[in-house]
């Protein structure tokens, strides 16, 4: 089985909205935009907890109750010959899965809201079938639905808390009933210690001149015919009631207490997928975790990222959060972003890490997460870049990330993984990248363009073709060499004619946020500040920063002063990083 859709109609702050799922999904945005109540609407169509008091006036969209609260969950059963899953939702639906073919590959289940005026409550239906238009309504009893025996909903809220998870299902999870034969004769043995145990104690001169006293201190208040006796818990509520959970670290004989909410948060998700998995049997579990990241550091929030989306236990779950750290390990999730302007909408994208990338995917993710809670993103090469836009931002606009700006290096060339996801989801993309040119493998005259097509790419534009660049000369011996100093000047020439020659796509590509440089970026900021490089980094500012970009270019922003970063940003070269701030002067 595999989830495929979500449409909510008409239920809370969604009028409708459509998006694409995957078995683990990933809901982000701002506070306040719908986040908990997408995960309501799934909980209303499986959840018959949720759905037994009905939809209140408050839960149609605008309290608008003459229309109907509809949401439509689609489901992939073209595994049915290998999940158990699917094989599961088909045996349990019988006749309601009619056609041939494709037809088969596609279920939808879905709840109604009709508002009654009479008994102020939108009264639930659940309906299922494989065609949309010809859904099947289940019999109820009760709050009580077929759909009941498909799916269990777990619910982990922010605020899930150890001590009361642990209380609670203390009983389910040292049921008597599970006792062997051994168990039971333990059982007895420990029966018969606390027994010994209260005897012990009750021998105790301490204990013993306390309960005098406390028997006299009684009778003055309330004359009875009675004593007070010092007991241990465990003979009268039983062991298995005095129990807490400890810490014993490999190696170590010690236990420890466990402390810190971090941890104590973990080990309550780790009581919850237990009880789970042993009591609900062969329902088909579908996780909705939200904001875990609350309390958890953020070596936590890593490791609880590898068993979200590694971990069988966590098949099918939704997953709402503001950490970047809870994404580093996502793999063929939806990404489901929610953002609000004059209404709701919802975007969603499923994110593949191609196998390109699979060795770098920590890093890749990493880059990536922590983009998709920004409305705009500025991406750049590398870590130089990077720098000095950061301290141009810092002096100029320094609030750029609070009003949804943020920049992103994506650590060389490759940008079309990232703008093509930040696109699907509404996210607006700026790059600004050099002007390359890198000579074919055994053609050595011959120069791809890399730098204009990446960008060409990036549009579905068609690409150039190679150049021709002569850089070889006739030594005395008749015979032709490289001659360096020659390939550098005329690469630097055929860049410029390039340029001009390309000016129609250049156009074309600034109008969609794609800004490539002349030259490179260090002959840009030269060509902006070209004085105040000479006077800091001296004669050869370019080729002193080109020898090592990281550390010059530290060396140069540290001695750049606002004025200098305000000619840069007003610059026409530097067009890219005005559109990541509005208004700047």
């Amino acid at each position: 089985m595999k989830l495929k859709s979500l449409k909510i109609e008409n239920f809370r702050n969604f009028d409708n909205v459509d998006v694409n799922l995957s078995n683990q999904n990933v809901i982000f945005g701002m506070n306040d935009v719908g986040k908990t109540n997408l995960m309501y609407a799934l909980r209303f169509l499986l959840d018959r907890d949720m759905r037994k008091n009905g939809f209140k006036d408050t839960d149609y969209f605008k309290n608008d109750t003459n229309k109907i609260i509809k949401i439509t969950l689609g489901i992939d059963l073209s595994d049915r010959d290998t999940s158990d899953d699917s094989k599961h939702i088909i045996a349990k639906v019988g006749g309601a899965r009619s056609g041939t073919g494709s037809e088969l590959d596609v279920f939808f289940f879905q709840v109604e809201g009709v508002y009654d005026e009479s008994e102020y409550v939108g009264i639930p239906k659940i309906y299922w079938g494989n065609r949309l238009d010809e859904l099947e309504e289940l019999v109820q009893s009760g709050i009580f639905s077929p759909l009941d025996n498909l799916f269990k909903i777990v619910y982990l809220d922010p605020t899930i808390d150890l001590e009361n998870t642990f209380s609670k299902n203390r009983k389910r999870l040292f049921d008597q009933k599970k006792l062997n034969s051994s168990d039971i004769a333990i059982s007895n043995e420990i029966k018969g210690l606390g027994r010994t145990l209260n005897e012990k104690i009750s021998s105790m001169g301490v204990i013993q001149t306390f309960q005098t006293n406390i028997t006299e201190e009684y009778k003055k208040l309330k004359e009875e015919d009675i004593s007070i006796e010092m007991k241990s818990e465990i003979s009268i509520n039983g062991y298995f009631g005095n129990l807490i959970p400890y810490i014993k670290r490999d190696n170590d004989d010690n236990i420890y207490p466990t402390s810190g909410d971090g941890r104590k948060k973990i080990l309550a998700y780790s009581l919850f997928n237990h009880l789970i998995q042993e009591q609900e049997g062969n329902k088909i579990i579908i996780y909705l975790i939200e904001e875990p990241e609350n309390s958890l550091h953020r070596s936590m929030q890593i490791a609880l990222s590898k068993q979200l989306f590694e971990s069988k236990v966590y098949t099918y779950f939704f997953l709402s959060t503001h950490s970047s750290e809870l994404l580093y390990e996502m793999d063929n999730a939806s990404l489901i972003r929610i953002h609000s302007k004059s209404r709701t909408n919802c975007e969603s994208y499923i994110y593949h890490v191609e196998d390109t990338y699979k060795d770098v995917k920590k890093e890749l993710n990493k880059s990536l997460a922590t983009a998709l809670f920004a409305e705009k993103v500025l991406l750049v090469e590398g870590p130089s870049e990077k720098v000095l836009f950061e301290k141009i931002l810092e002096e100029v606009y320094p609030s750029y990330e609070l009003n949804g700006g943020y920049l992103l290096e994506v650590d060389g060339i490759n940008f079309e993984p990232y703008v093509k996801v930040l696109k699907a989801l509404d996210i607006a993309p700026i790059v600004k990248t050099d002007n390359d040119l890198k000579a074919k493998r055994g053609q050595p005259k011959k120069f791809d363009l890399i730098g204009i097509n990446r960008c060409l790419r990036l549009i579905d534009a068609p690409t150039k073709n190679a150049v021709e660049i002569d850089y070889f000369v006739t030594n005395d011996e008749g015979k032709e060499e490289k001659d360096l100093k020659l390939k550098e000047q005329l690469i630097y020439d055929k860049k410029i004619d390039l340029f001009q020659e390309n000016n129609e796509e250049i156009v074309q590509l600034k109008e969609r946020n794609i800004f490539l440089s002349q030259i490179d970026l260090e002959h840009d900021l030269y060509e902006v500040i070209g004085e105040r490089m000479e006077e800091i980094l001296g004669d050869s500012p370019i080729q002193y920063l080109q020898s090592h970009k990281l550390l010059n270019m530290i060396e140069l922003t540290k001695e750049l002063k606002k004025e200098d970063c305000q000619l840069i940003i007003n610059h026409n070269l530097f067009e890219a990083l005005r559109k990541l701030v509005p208004n700047v002067n």
